[in-house]
C-alpha cells in the first residue's frame, strides 16, 4: 500500500455563525461551533478516512486540543508523530449568514516550531512515505530542508499569499502545488483574468503539476502536457472551511490509486461542502466513488 506522509498544522477551528442576516461592525447573535480544523490535519484525516496509510507530522500542546485531536486520529486510524508545544494551535472563523468567510484569525506559531531537527528525527518516516504533503504553516528552513532533502512526489498547499512567499525559491522541487486564484496572482504578480499565463508561470519555474482553485468558478490544473479547467457544480453549501483541503485530499487520494485526480478532488470539495465541519463525516470511499461530478 502505498504511504503518505502529510506535515504542518493541526488546529481546533472555532466557527462563529449569525442566526440572521450578517451585520459587519456589529454584535451579532449567533452560535458558536468548535471542531478539529488546520490544513495539514484536514488533509491527512480525509486521506485516512480514505483508507490511505496516512501519517502527520504536526505540533500539539498540552492541552484540551491535543485530546480531541489524538482521540479523533485514534477513530479514523490516522497514524500522529506529534512535537510538543505549549499549546495546541486556534483558528477563529466569522462566517455570513450564507455561510461564506468574512473575517479569521489564525494563532498558527507554535506550527513554526516544528524544525528541521525534528524532521531529521523522522528521517525512517519520510524514506518510507511515496508521497509528502506538506502545508506552508511551516517555517521556510523546514521547508526547505524536506523539499532538498527528499526525492519523493511533494505536494504543497499554498494556504495563503504571506505564507506561500516562503516557497518561491524552492518551486522546482515540487510535484505539485495547490493555490487558490488570489495566492496564484499574488505569487506569479500577475493580476489579470488570464488563468493560463497565471498557470504557466508556475510551470515555467519547476512545478511539475498546477491545480488553481476558484471557488464557484471551479478550478484549473496545468502540467507539461496537460491543461483542463473545469466548472463547479451547485449544492447546497453549509460552510466552506476545509472545502480546499478536501479538493487536495481528493487528488491524492486519486494519485495513490491511478485514479483521475481532477474527478476526485472535485468530487471531495462537494462532499464537504455540504457538511458543517472542516472534514465530513461522510468522507469515505464509498461516498466519494457514489458521488457524481461533471464538468459541464
Amino acid at each position: 500500500m502505498k504511504k503518505v506522509i502529510v506535515v504542518g498544522g493541526a488546529v481546533i477551528d472555532i466557527f462563529a455563525k449569525p442566526k440572521d442576516r450578517f451585520i459587519m461592525r456589529d454584535s451579532n447573535p449567533g452560535y458558536l461551533i468548535k471542531s478539529l480544523g488546520g490544513v495539514a490535519r484536514n488533509i491527512a484525516e480525509n486521506l485516512a478516512r480514505l483508507e490511505v496509510d496516512t501519517t502527520l507530522v504536526t505540533a500539539l500542546g498540552k492541552d484540551e486540543g491535543k485530546k480531541l485531536i489524538m482521540q479523533n486520529a485514534q477513530e479514523v486510524m490516522l497514524k500522529l508523530s506529534i512535537i510538543p508545544v505549549a499549546q495546541t494551535p486556534t483558528y477563529i472563523s466569522i462566517l455570513d449568514d450564507q455561510n461564506d468567510m468574512v473575517a479569521a484569525i489564525a494563532d498558527m506559531d507554535e506550527i513554526e516550531l516544528i524544525s528541521k531537527e525534528d524532521i531529521k528525527k523522522r528521517d525512517s518516516i519520510f524514506q518510507n512515505a511515496d508521497y509528502v504533503i506538506l502545508d506552508t504553516n511551516l517555517k521556510k528552513e523546514t521547508i526547505e530542508y524536506i523539499l532538498k532533502t527528499y526525492q519523493k512526489e511533494i505536494y504543497v498547499d499554498a494556504i495563503s499569499c504571506q505564507k506561500a512567499e516562503k516557497l518561491m525559491p524552492y518551486l522546482r522541487y515540487i510535484q505539485g502545488l495547490k493555490l487558490n486564484l488570489l495566492e496564484a496572482k499574488h505569487l506569479s504578480e500577475n493580476d489579470s483574468d488570464d488563468i493560463e499565463q497565471i498557470a504557466k508561470f508556475f510551470i515555467s519555474r519547476g512545478v511539475k503539476e498546477v491545480y488553481i482553485t476558484m471557488g464557484k468558478e471551479g478550478s484549473f490544473f496545468m502540467s507539461k502536457t496537460q491543461t483542463l479547467k473545469t466548472t463547479s457544480q451547485g449544492v447546497d453549501i453549509l460552510n466552506t472551511a476545509g472545502a480546499g483541503d478536501a479538493y487536495f485530499a481528493g487528488m491524492i487520494y486519486a494519485k495513490v490509486n491511478q485514479f483521475d485526480p481532477i474527478v476526485y478532488a472535485h468530487r471531495a470539495a462537494l462532499l464537504t461542502l455540504q457538511s458543517e465541519k472542516a472534514v465530513s463525516d461522510l468522507m469515505n470511499i464509498k461516498n466519494l466513488e457514489n458521488l457524481t461530478w461533471t464538468n459541464i
